[in-house]
């Protein structure tokens, strides 16, 4: 019994440590200011997975392959993509910020917090604040990865060191480079990456085709959970 409490305690302090805190209605968020990652720099690999029916899924969620985040996630990304050309490689990115009404439908599919985060709290992506990523070539050829996105194994956790010597390595020289510019990983999945200050931003769920057409301003509503 002692040792299916610890087993079951260690799930809950995972899923604590992964889920954000549900936010304040008074909570005075900072500008949303969205940016286009794609016309920001055009040498990052862009493969939105969820804009195909390549993903977890079976079917595309996003009406378009584009990838958002807000302006201080996103000029970071920037400096990650030139750090890793000087080191030959290139970023490719597989999703950036997802609608609220996204996470709604991989709950449904799949709700287990380890992986995807509860809507009733909002995920750092419907923020506009997280990243999937992952390495390739200058070329934009894939490199080998610990394993392939959206695995939701223990392969995929950070501590698994029993994937080939290359793609561990490739999985720390990613690591490194999004640290140094102020994205944190999260246990379970090698490719996600939460940017510093993720919880001044509201969840959002706008389509990428009505961005624009929105116009998000500093005093946009902010998504209410409950």
């Amino acid at each position: 019994m002692a040792r299916v409490l610890r087993g079951t305690l260690g799930i809950v302090l995972l899923a604590c440590a992964i889920a954000p805190k549900a936010h304040s209605e008074n909570m005075d968020f900072s500008k949303t200011d969205l940016m286009d990652l794609g016309k920001l720099d055009a040498k990052l690999v862009l493969d939105i997975r969820y804009a195909t029916a390549n993903n977890f899924t079976g079917k595309p969620v996003y009406h378009q392959a584009r990838a958002f985040l807000q302006r201080n996630a996103a000029m970071a990304i920037v400096r990650v993509h030139e750090a890793l050309q000087r080191q030959g490689f290139r970023l490719k990115i597989y999703d950036a910020y997802r609608p609220l009404s996204v996470q709604k439908i991989f709950w449904a599919i799949l709700p287990d917090p380890r992986y995807v985060a509860d809507p009733k709290l909002g995920s750092m992506h419907n923020r506009g604040m997280a990243v999937d990523v992952a390495l390739t070539d200058l070329n934009g050829r894939d490199v080998p990865m610990p394993t392939a996105y959206d695995e939701f194994s223990e392969k995929a956790h950070r501590d698994y060191h029993k994937a080939p010597t290359q793609a561990l390595r490739h999985r720390d020289i990613l690591e490194a480079a999004m640290q140094k510019e102020g994205f944190h990983g999260i246990p379970t999945e090698w490719w996600h990456f939460d940017y510093q200050g993720w919880d001044r931003y509201p969840v959002l769920d706008i389509p990428f085709e009505e961005l624009r057409i929105k116009g998000i301003r500093s005093d946009a509503p902010s998504t209410e959970l409950g």
